[in-house]
């Protein structure tokens, strides 16, 4: 069954406005107000899960959230075809930009970046080097790989003894990326890193909130969710710094950031499943 954009409110998240097609839905004691799965950890805090909606929901088709999308998605597949939409605009993730506040569907258009952020793009790897990256402490590059746009995040943390490092996509395909970690005199001995990518997620996904400097609302991570801050780091790739050093036999790592599809996903989830 499909629902429809002009059915009734009280199918919306008193949050966030969008679809209770999120779990857990969580309601009020009186009913008056509920809350999706997308907004868990915002106020107001509610203690009682509405099973019976979920149980209805999960048999239901529900609109994108995303303006122009005639898509009906399902109960399962809401969060990723909302974070893959070929319709769906984002917030500049940059800090300082000139634009903040203008959305733009990033997949379709990657002006904004050549024009507001030229020394950020590149195209189909990016490297690194250590001393860069522990100087600069926080930073953000937008990797084109044919023709599809990537968000690499970098931080330090402890003084920059442990480099984290975040990549992020804005469609439906599988990537995963490889860190190649060598030294710039001694290039035969390197170290490779093999992380998955993450679909790009607003609240999730912040330079900020890894400095705890945040305070939006609506980001998980942010300095307003103390309870939060023990999950900020799982989406980033952890690399300890001295130990790569020492292995390494150089002050100085070059990190190389290569991404690339999944092929036949289906095919390794069977043999793993073996």
């Amino acid at each position: 069954m499909d629902i429809e954009q002009s059915q009734n409110q009280n199918l919306k998240c008193s949050v966030c406005n969008n679809y209770l097609n999120v779990a857990p839905v969580m309601t009020s004691d009186d009913g008056t107000v509920n809350k999706c799965g997308r907004c868990l950890f915002r106020e107001p805090i509610l203690n009682n899960r509405n099973t019976l909606y979920e149980s209805i929901g999960a048999k239901l088709n529900f609109p994108c959230a995303h303006e122009d999308c005639t898509d009906r998605i399902s109960w399962p597949e809401v969060q990723k075809h909302e974070r893959s939409c070929r319709h769906r605009k984002i917030e500049c993730p940059f800090w300082n930009c000139r634009d903040k506040g203008l959305d733009f569907v990033i997949m379709n258009d990657i002006s904004h970046f050549e024009t507001c952020h030229p020394g950020s793009l590149h195209k189909d790897k990016l490297t690194l080097s250590l001393q860069n990256v522990t100087h600069l402490q926080s930073f953000m590059k937008l990797l084109m790989v044919n023709d599809t746009p990537f968000l690499i995040m970098v931080h330090c943390i402890k003084f920059g003894e442990m480099v984290l490092i975040g990549v992020y996509n804005f469609d439906s395909k599988i990537y995963d990326y490889e860190i190649k970690m060598y030294s710039d005199q001694h290039n035969r001995r390197y170290l490779v890193f093999k992380e998955r990518v993450f679909l790009y997620a607003e609240d999730q996904h912040c330079l900020y909130c890894l400095q705890n400097i945040c305070e939006l609302q609506t980001h998980r991570f942010s300095k307003k969710y103390p309870d939060m801050q023990k999950d900020k780091y799982k989406y980033y790739a952890k690399i300890d710094t001295m130990c790569t050093k020492n292995v390494l036999i150089t002050e100085n790592v070059l990190f190389e950031i290569v991404i690339r599809e999944k092929q036949d996903v289906k095919a390794e989830n069977s043999s793993s499943e073996r």
